[in-house]
């Protein structure tokens, strides 16, 4: 059985309590509700943004198998111990640039996730420290 019992209800009736002349309560839970919410989509942005870190390191993976396998079939084809041996050095060039980018790649994402989700929370600080201060200024003009 669910229970869908409201998180907000015992601040509520917490704050009723309190009485501060002049303090919205209403004012406040609605800033802490967006508090919570902005909270909840930074969460998601983290969420969305690792699930897409985790995606391209399954294709980096994936590909990495298929260069090995390429790559096993080309060193054992190779006519002589020269040939080989450039192969090989050809091969390792090859595979570190490749892991290079890859990482490079997988650092964006991450940076991109991370911003993202630092928007969101810094957004509503402002939006907070705005409400904040209207609800002084209401409070000292009453």
């Amino acid at each position: 059985m669910s229970d869908n019992k409201n998180p907000f209800a015992d601040f509520d009736s917490m704050f009723k309590q309190m009485q501060v002349p002049g303090l919205d309560m209403d004012a406040m839970m609605a800033a802490y509700r967006k508090n919570v919410e902005a909270v909840a989509a930074a969460t998601q942005a983290v969420n969305e943004g690792m699930q897409t870190l985790i995606r391209r390191q399954a294709e980096i993976i994936k590909d990495s198998l298929e260069q090995m396998r390429v790559a096993t079939a080309e060193l054992s084809s190779a006519k002589d111990s020269k040939e080989l041996t450039d192969r090989q050095a050809e091969i390792a060039r090859q595979a570190f640039e490749k892991a290079s980018a890859n990482m490079k790649e997988l650092a964006e994402l991450m940076t991109k996730s991370n911003a993202d989700s630092l928007k969101i929370i810094q957004a509503r600080m402002n939006t907070g420290l705005t409400e904040l201060q209207d609800m002084m200024n209401n409070t000292i003009k009453t």
